[in-house]
């Protein structure tokens, strides 16, 4: 505490009075008042303006000591806001990860006054405490060390040329609006600079951060004071009128070319970007004290800009109405108007343009100069006239009908939808979309609904835009496109639907490999009722990040849950949120289901099974979750004999937890139905049985048709729908990744074994590609798991290596780019000497189990006291027979964070246990289950890596494994409702910290002295642990700041971080990513194909016909499939082998998912060839797959010759096709058959003699139908039955309960489970029945299907806290003003009124327009289209008036000064409305 002396003497001296130091008025805006800008305020004392050494420069650091430990840095910034603008803030920590007393501030611009050099003593500054009350001292300084320009960013073509870091232009007008035509844009928002500040609305090219950054204000004005009448809302006239400040970021690789517009006007220039998908949106907050939070010790100004997913007058409407690809009254739809035209003046900059143009053409980003481009006035899109009903959003039935009335044309739901999906990526804008296009449409509908969907369908597939829809009907191969086939019969079509913040996306039908909701309700299905969504960032961009900790993406989270509460609106549909599988929650994702008259969200819920015992909303969501795993039906296993078993539980451990057995009999039964390529039965399967889960292990023990079941395998009470298989148990080599590195590291193993490692492996790669024997014997090496691997290794063997065919090399580089890819970036290093195995537990109780180590911890164990396991696995040499691995091996599980992670066992050879194989068998006997020491690992279906190589064992052998205890559960009180499984969806995405837990731990592990050993790293283990618990508890593990890593090693690449907060790391991570380089994937299309499968037969027409025909649809499949899961090649998909990030889940679920979805389509179309064919008689199939063979040559034949030829396009000569995947035609088709093809090269005449070669296919001696009826929850699949140890038959769809106490039998006859989930009209409009607290959110005009019901509140606030509203301004007009008016003074003049009869357009050539720009067709732009005058150029000025009516607000006047301003441009704009123009005007015509 200062003496009062002190404060007294300081009131004498002005400059050392902080309270008095003034900033330039404009700079930003006080908490408690309006902009400063507009009220500037006088100085109150004398300045004394000091210069000051880097007063010039862009910015300034000023250093702080002596701070308070509580400091904050909301206190800071209320401190130091006086003197000047704030950009950032940082409170340091020391070593200790206390805090230092330390913080920095940065000043962008410096302040007028340097008040680092004032005080008595010099660099003393008064700081005032949080509490508002308390003052000390602390001191204040300017390293002249930091006093310099910022670095220039080095071009990265040209090293001796430098850039500034930002390029900044001020624009005098911002469009946003539509490309229509490819000469055409429709402007359908303009943006203008606030009359005060003319750098209000900028450009500003960021080189640093590589991406563009626009910023605007916009001016919200009420729509019933700009002449929208029809704008229904409760609120007061102008309630909601304000002023924000928006901002959107472009990254550089969003960005292939900048198209720049030169006008007569020499002084004048405009820049058009257009977007395939929109950027980023951000609002920027007039208040600064949100955006501080208490825990965080680094603050920056983006902390102001808040992510934005809709720019409209009222926001809180948003809360009530059901997400859809229309949208009602946007000002800007960001989602959809995804080209932005900024016009410049040369006067305003100071930066030339042409600098700007080397900058960015450096960083492969082209700017192209055209002549002029035609503007279209705006009106309001057409469409949704046609197709939706005026009276009501619902329709009464699918039927197509014309409401002569209305003029209405309703279309059937798959018809409508597939039209939904075209308009959503961009192939079709409704602004294209005429109504002759919906006439026919629906003419083809009413004769054929399928064709109808068909030429949508072919749209999507062709993935192009087309301007006019009308020629669609003119492409032969549209009208004859016929994309749907048989499918395999555990697979069925699903919808789907990306939520982005901004807009929705809408998915062909594909298909996928069914769970058992939609095999229940297949009818439904087949219907289109379920609907799969996944929410994630912008296209660009990808997973939404959780963030705890910061508010900015509040908005992103508030959008997620509008989307479970109010549904999904697809025409006539409303889709309503259903529940959600454990790996879909993972990524994000959840099930939907339109109700019908018979069925509802509630009824599917109930069906699933019996949870009123579950308390927990996170356990409640996890056993419903279950019921969504992706499974395979066993169709033919009817009546399995189902035992329980007791567990084995010692000291409080479940020695067996979720671990069955199952007879050998059904094991080859069910290897039979799943077509297993294997000499045995697997030993292991995963599996669901009603509310049972886990794994059934081949025993002795369980004959004839019986199936062992524990009691910690039943979840709860279900109804029996038969037993459904995961996965099999199978081999796969081990490998390490960085985690067990640092582990391995810190345990003792040498860096060299490590880098001796690594080098052998990418030289066996490099030498693979040249040395058929080497590429065989690696890939049956390093099987992976998918066992891919296995079929690259007969290709070769087969010859295709030799013969060098463009499928086979481009599979054999993508595996060795793949391979390098996660050795890069994974450290993803194999271990021949490794298994990676399901786990599973000794039953015979022959292994010896774990006790306590008599020797010190870190100390070698002796042998006879290591804990025992069985391991038994394929020789490499022969995949058929089997060895039993015995020694030290070590075993462990992913992801292993704690040191005690790893253990050290001894593989013995038990012949009682010979019959398991491709699993590890861990003991049942000694203190502690072993599994539950490797990261908490179970036996419910877990997978566990086991090493015996003895370079890898690690010197320190009996680590004390990590003692977690799990958090208690948080319960519920009350009944769990489905909006509570609502909320913790959001709640999971904002709050899961799992990936930042393990990103610190890695790079603290790096950083700190002591790594994985050390106290922050064993902390950080322990949340970790918490962290994957989660999903169970529902109690989100919160990472401390002291655990946030303040610097990054180099190989974690965070790249957006600054360079002070990366390092090079030196440790063995750091080596062993230097010495991988990254190789490119390079398909090799311009390879030969096998002149000995060309020559072999001469192939008919007739039957090269027919393949073309289903090569279209393969094509078309494989399409679908890539696009969904932004795949860029087909070889990725067919392998396995996928190099692009995913989106959402991480690359083992990747790999895990599409090699499921890989097999469905080779499956679907191998079925579909064989049909064709006649069947698989050698000598007829063989003609077949050699003609698949040759009709893909000829395709890639016609390709490569235009991709040799050139064309002049914009004055330069390219190529008439790019020899690029995206480009080119698919491969792959003929490789559905590859034992085929392998068949005909060789010359062997039958299939069979291929078999000798690898693994044969598993057959059982009964024919297993494959057929299904279909059903929509009344049917049953066949009728079978479980018949119970007590002799209790419980047929399907019969309640399963195998542990169900007898006494207590008769208090479940005739329960029902209604009262588990409280069905949506139940809860939507009265407080919740477990009294939580009704939200209250702006009560509105309710929708339609709710109307006279009284809206209470959807509960978001409960799950992220919602930003309140700023910049209000004074309204226009008054109630009363438009009440004693015949007309709106401020309504603008109608679409009609503002075209000539020269400009209006006619029937044929209708204005159109999109949000897609299709480039190559806007290169060329030097005449307008015949529509308009040759002189409407995108520089004449925007009339206010071309706003329409329904949709959208008239831009100009949001930004105009005052409003005398507003009437003078609507003055002189006017134009005298005709009586037809004022009827159509009238009537919304």
């Amino acid at each position: 505490m200062i003496s009062r002396d002190y404060l007294s003497h300081a009131q004498f001296k002005p400059l050392l009075d902080h309270s008095a130091i003034q900033r330039p008025s404009g700079k930003r805006f006080n908490d408690n008042r309006m902009m400063r800008h507009h009220q500037p305020q006088p100085f109150q004392v004398v300045q004394l303006r000091q210069k000051y050494e880097g007063q010039n420069y862009p910015s300034i650091l000023v250093r702080l000591f002596g701070l308070r430990p509580s400091e904050t840095t909301h206190n800071i910034w209320t401190n130091f806001d006086r003197h000047g603008n704030i950009t950032f803030i940082e409170i340091e920590d020391g070593k200790d990860s206390k805090r230092s007393g330390k913080a920095k501030i940065r000043f962008s611009p410096p302040p007028p006054t340097p008040f680092w050099l004032l005080g008595n003593p010099r660099g003393i500054y008064v700081m005032k405490d949080a509490d508002g009350i308390t003052l000390y001292n602390i001191q204040v300084h300017v390293n002249p060390q930091d006093l310099k320009h910022p670095p220039q960013v080095q071009s990265p073509i040209k090293p001796h040329i430098s850039y500034d870091q930002k390029l900044p232009l001020y624009a005098s007008k911002l469009h946003f609006g539509l490309i229509v035509e490819p000469k055409s844009l429709m402007p359908l928002q303009t943006i203008m600079p606030d009359e005060n500040n003319p750098k209000d609305l900028s450009l500003t090219i960021d080189l640093a951060r590589k991406r563009l950054t626009a910023e605007f204000t916009v001016t919200f004005r009420d729509p019933r004071t700009q002449g929208d009448m029809d704008f229904v809302s409760e609120l007061e006239i102008g309630q909601y009128d304000r002023k924000n400040k928006y901002m959107f970021q472009i990254p550089f690789g969003q960005l292939n070319t900048i198209y720049r517009l030169n006008n007569s006007d020499r002084d004048s220039f405009a820049i058009m970007i257009s977007l395939e998908s929109p950027p980023q949106f951000y609002r920027k907050l007039l208040n600064p004290a949100v955006s501080h939070s208490a825990g965080n010790s680094v603050w920056s100004e983006f902390d102001l800009w808040y992510r934005q997913t809709d720019i409209v007058y009222n926001p809180r409407m948003l809360h009530k109405i059901p997400i859809a690809l229309r949208k009602d009254r946007p000002v800007i739809d960001i989602g959809r108007w995804t080209t932005y035209l900024f016009e410049f003046r040369q006067s305003e900059n100071s930066i030339n343009f042409e600098l700007i143009k080397q900058a960015l053409q450096d960083f492969n980003i082209e700017t192209v100069t055209l002549a002029k481009i035609t503007r279209v006035p705006v009106r309001a899109p057409e469409l949704w006239s046609f197709i939706d009903h005026p009276a009501s959003i619902y329709a009464a039935s699918d039927l197509q009908a014309l409401d002569a009335k209305t003029g209405t044309i309703q279309l059937p739901f798959e018809v409508r939808y597939q039209l939904e999906v075209c308009i959503s990526k961009g192939l079709l804008n409704e602004y294209n979309i005429t109504r002759d296009f919906i006439t026919k449409i629906s003419e083809i509908t009413s004769k054929d609904a399928v064709k109808a969907r068909n030429i949508l369908e072919y749209i999507d597939s062709q993935n192009k835009r087309i301007y006019d829809p009308m020629t669609i009907f003119d492409d032969p191969d549209a009208l004859a496109f016929s994309p749907k086939t048989n499918i395999p019969y555990y697979c069925a079509y699903s919808r789907k639907a990306t939520i982005t913040p901004s807009t929705v996306y809408f998915s062909s039908p594909t298909v996928e490999t069914t769970n058992r909701i939609l095999r229940h309700y297949a009818r439904e299905n087949e219907d289109g009722r379920f609907l799969r969504v996944q929410f994630t960032d912008e296209e660009f961009e990808g997973r939404i990040n959780s963030c705890a900790d910061k508010k900015r993406n509040d908005e992103l989270f508030t959008r997620v849950y509008r989307t479970l509460y109010n549904g999904i609106r697809i025409g006539d549909r409303h889709y309503e949120f259903l529940a959600f599988g454990n790996s879909q929650f993972r990524e994000n994702g959840a099930y939907f289901f339109c109700p019908t008259e018979h069925l509802s969200c509630d009824d599917i819920r109930n069906w699933m099974g019996n949870f009123s015992h579950i308390e927990v909303v996170a356990l409640y969501a996890a056993r419903l979750g279950q019921c969504f795993s992706t499974t395979r039906a066993i169709n033919g296993l009817s009546a399995p004999e189902i035992v329980t078993i007791d567990d084995i539980k010692r000291n409080g451990y479940c020695f067996t937890d979720g671990v069955g057995k199952i007879s050998p009999f059904l094991a080859q039964m069910i290897a039979a139905e799943l077509k297993l390529k294997s000499t045995h039965p697997p030993s292991a399967i995963q599996f669901r049985l009603g509310g049972c889960k886990g794994i059934l292990v081949v025993s002795p023990e369980a004959e004839g048709r019986q199936v062992h079941i524990r009691k910690s395998q039943q979840k709860f009470k279900a109804i029996y729908n038969g037993l459904e298989v995961i996965r099999c148990s199978h081999y796969s080599c081990a490998s390490l990744n960085r985690q067990t590195i640092t582990i391995l590291s810190a345990l003792g193993v040498p860096d060299e074994v490590f880098l001796d490692m690594l080098s052998n492996q990418l030289t066996n790669y490099q030498d693979a590609m040249n040395n058929n024997d080497l590429a065989i014997d690696l890939l049956l090496r390093y099987i992976d798991d998918n066992q891919m691997t296995i079929n690259i290794a007969t290709m070769i063997r087969n010859g295709f290596m030799k013969a060098g065919d463009p499928f086979f090399l481009s599979l054999l580089h993508l595996w060795r780019s793949w391979s390098i890819k996660l050795l890069k970036e994974k450290a993803k290093i194999i271990v021949e000497n490794g298994a990676f195995v399901l786990g599973c537990v000794d039953e015979t109780g022959t292994l010896r189990g774990y006790v306590t180590p008599t020797t010190p911890e870190g100390e070698p164990v002796s042998e006879d006291e290591l804990p025992q396991i069985f391991l038994q696995v394929p020789d490499k040499g022969d995949p058929n027979t089997y060895v039993v691995i015995e020694g030290i091996c070590l075993v462990g599980r992913n992801p292993s964070l704690h040191p005690g992670d790893l253990r050290v066992v001894q593989a013995v050879n038990v012949p009682a246990l010979h019959h398991l194989r491709n699993v590890v068998v861990f003991p049942s006997t000694g203190e502690r289950d072993i599994p539950s020491m490797c990261s908490g690992g179970d036996l419910d279906g877990d997978d566990y890596f086991i090493i015996w190589d003895k370079e890898l064992q690690p010197k320190e052998w009996n680590c004390k494994p990590m003692e977690y205890a799990a958090p208690q559960s948080k319960k519920h009180d009350g009944p769990v409702e489905v909006t509570h499984l609502m909320k913790f969806f959001v709640r999971f995405m904002k709050n899961d910290s799992l990936p930042a837990i393990a990103h610190a731990h890695l790079a603290q592990s790096d950083f700190q002295d002591s790594g994985v050993k050390g106290n922050t790293c064993l902390e950080l283990a322990a949340l970790h642990s918490k962290a994957v618990d989660y999903v169970k508890t529902g109690e989100p593990a919160e990472m401390p700041r002291r655990l946030r890593p303040g610097k990054w090693p180099h190989f974690m690449e965070k790249r957006h971080k600054s360079k002070e907060a990366q390092y090079p790391s030196h440790k063995i991570l750091g080596q062993l990513y230097d010495k991988v380089e990254s190789v490119n994937f390079i398909p090799s299309y311009e390879a030969p194909f096998d002149r000995r499968i060309l020559s072999k037969y001469k192939l008919e027409d007739t039957l090269l016909k027919i393949v073309r025909q289903i090569k279209s649809k393969y094509d078309t499949a494989m399409r679908r499939i890539m696009a969904q899961h932004g795949i860029k090649t087909e070889f990725e998909v067919w392998s396995t082998f996928v190099l692009s990030k995913p989106r959402v889940g991480n690359d083992y679920k990747m790999q895990e998912q599409i090699g499921s979805i890989s097999e469905a389509l080779k499956e679907q179309f191998r079925a579909v060839c064989v049909e064709a064919a006649g069947g698989k008689d050698f000598e007829k199939f063989s003609k077949f797959v050699a003609g698949m063979y040759k009709v893909t040559k000829e395709e890639l034949d016609i390709a490569l010759a235009e991709c040799r030829s050139t064309k002049v396009l914009g004055g330069r000569e390219v190529p008439k096709r790019k020899m690029e995947p995206k480009y080119m035609p698919l491969i792959s088709f003929p490789w559905l058959f590859e034992k085929e093809l392998g068949c005909i090269a060789t010359g062997w005449t039958t299939f069979e003699e291929l078999d000798d070669m690898g693994m044969q296919s598993l057959a059982f001696r009964n024919d297993l139908s494959h057929t299904r009826k279909r059903h929509g929850g009344a049917g049953d699949l066949i009728d079978d039955f479980v018949l119970q140890k007590d002799g209790v038959i419980v047929h399907r769809g019969e309640e399963l309960d195998l542990f169900r106490p007898k006494i207590h039998e008769e208090e479940y006859e005739g329960e029902t489970d209604e009262s588990n989930i409280r069905s949506k009209t139940s809860y939507s409009y009265m407080k919740s029945q477990s009294n939580e607290i009704a939200l209250a959110t702006d009560s509105e005009t309710p929708d339609p299907d709710v109307a006279g019901k009284s809206l209470v509140g959807t509960g978001v606030e409960e799950v992220v806290p919602q930003v309140q509203l700023d910049g209000f301004i004074k309204p226009l007009v008054s109630m009363d003003s438009l009440n004693g008016s015949n007309g709106n003074p401020y309504r603008t003049p109608d679409f009609f009124q503002q075209l000539t009869p020269d400009s209006l357009p006619s029937k044929n050539s209708v204005v159109t327009a999109s949000a897609l720009l299709d480039l190559a067709d806007l290169v060329d732009m030097s005449s307008p289209p015949a529509s308009f005058p040759a002189d409407f150029d995108v520089h004449q000025p925007l009339n206010p008036g071309h706003s329409a009516r329904q949709t959208y607000n008239n831009s100009d006047l949001y930004d105009a000064g005052d409003e005398e301003d507003i009437i003078e441009e609507i003055v002189d704009i006017e134009i005298e409305e005709s009586p037809m123009e004022k009827l159509a005007r009238m009537h919304g015509l």
